[in-house]
């Protein structure tokens, strides 16, 4: 009797085995699904089973990928951010999010941004930090205003008083804390870029207030970084719009930097990132704050930008990617091109003069992926030669991640940042 019960109990175990393996096979089928699939993650909050990205205390690294780049997914194109992200997270999976952190400066709440599309019927971007996290990637929380024009935008006064206020405002710092532990963050940028830049002290200010912010996470072992707006000089052409960023005072106030080399030109046509460009910045990331050299991301653009002849000046149009660049061009006819004025065939712009249908005399410039890698390339050159890079890797971002962007820049991108 004990013999056929141990039989029974045997034969009944294997079973129970056979099933638990095929439970087991489903759900690893399951969970790839979901965590590799951007549709999944446009019809759900939260992706289970995911465990968050840890960054121990003695992690200096700012980035996890086998490449140093950060992409930003921005919520207002989140899904087609997340199919681009997607297609490079393997060698390049750590990004940053704008559309989770934008402030209320009048409350230092953080509030979602109203065009956020990563989920459908919602504006929570919480599965995107989950999803990085999936793929091994740091995902940092971008901190920011919206003070572009529009009916919705907050002035520069507002942005100002919440710099301030945040100095001695403690609230304004917890609320930052409190959504970094929320979701894991595994860091934050600090990117604010409308603060009035003749208000008394407020360079001091805001050194101040990112140092109370940099205080607060570095017990939590969270990177803080700070976005700084292109600068050449303490007073240069785009004061207005940097002059409240003090170099020298907030190379003491982060882990990081991202220096925004982009929108080059402005007032008159030109390229939105170049060499000659980046040289200058670099001359005065030395003068300002040297020892910072090898802890900077230098941010560049996927799109570029176009201008128009108005009564014999050039006058800013509007920017342009890579894709609507290049139907615009390819349906101009050749007769009405400026030759001598135009190049498809330039190492780091493609540039074209042409007059529309109208009579008005039109240019377009716009680096594509080629354009971009050779630029990298070059600069990788110039800060290995600079003894303050301290052998250390250049690290790139690009604005931003979407459909749109070129499609031939990550593979070679990867090899110059690599090599």
């Amino acid at each position: 009797m004990r013999k056929k019960e141990s039989n029974k109990t045997q034969i009944l175990m294997g079973l129970a085995l056979i099933l638990l393996a095929l439970l087991l096979a489903f759900w690893k089928l399951f969970q790839s699904q979901i965590v590799g699939s951007p549709q999944f993650l446009f019809s759900s909050q939260n992706v289970s089973g995911i465990p968050p990205q840890m960054t121990t205390a003695n992690d200096a690294r700012l980035l996890h990928g086998k490449a140093p780049t950060l992409s930003w997914i921005v919520g207002k194109e989140c899904q087609q951010g997340v199919q681009a992200y997607l297609r490079t997270a393997t060698t390049n999976p750590d990004a940053a999010l704008v559309g989770t952190g934008w402030i209320d400066p009048t409350s230092g709440q953080l509030i979602q941004g109203q065009s956020n599309n990563c989920v459908q019927g919602s504006l929570s971007m919480d599965s995107v930090v989950q999803l990085i996290h999936s793929k091994g990637g740091m995902a940092y929380l971008t901190l920011t205003i919206m003070t572009d024009a529009g009916a919705s935008a907050w002035t520069s006064q507002q942005e100002t008083d919440y710099i301030v206020q945040g100095t001695t405002h403690q609230s304004y710092v917890d609320n930052i804390v409190q959504e970094v532990n929320r979701l894991n963050y595994d860091g934050v940028i600090m990117d604010l870029e409308g603060a009035n830049s003749n208000a008394p002290s407020i360079g001091q200010y805001f050194a101040t207030f990112n140092q109370k912010v940099w205080a607060a996470l570095k017990p939590l072992h969270k990177k803080y970084g700070i976005a700084l707006i292109h600068k050449l000089n303490d007073h240069d052409d785009y004061y207005g719009i940097n002059g409240f960023e003090d170099w020298r005072l907030l190379g003491h106030a982060a882990d990081f930097l991202v220096i925004m080399a982009l929108d080059q030109s402005y007032f008159s046509p030109g390229p939105t990132v170049s060499v000659p460009w980046l040289k200058q910045l670099l001359a005065y990331t030395l003068q300002t704050m040297p020892q910072m050299l090898p802890h900077i991301i230098w941010e560049l653009p996927f799109y570029g930008a176009t201008w128009r002849l108005n009564n014999g000046n050039w006058v800013f149009n509007s920017g342009i990617n890579d894709k609507v660049a290049q139907n615009l061009i390819a349906n101009i006819p050749t007769t009405q091109i400026d030759q001598t004025a135009s190049s498809l065939n330039d190492a780091t712009s493609i540039h074209v003069m042409y007059t529309d249908s109208s009579g008005v005399q039109r240019t377009v410039w716009y680096p594509n992926g080629k354009n971009l890698v050779n630029i990298v390339t070059e600069f990788r050159q110039i800060l290995k030669q600079t003894p303050q890079f301290q052998h250390s890797q250049l690290a790139i971002a690009f604005w931003y991640r979407a459909s749109w962007e070129p499609d031939d820049v990550w593979t070679p991108l990867n090899a110059a940042l690599t090599a």
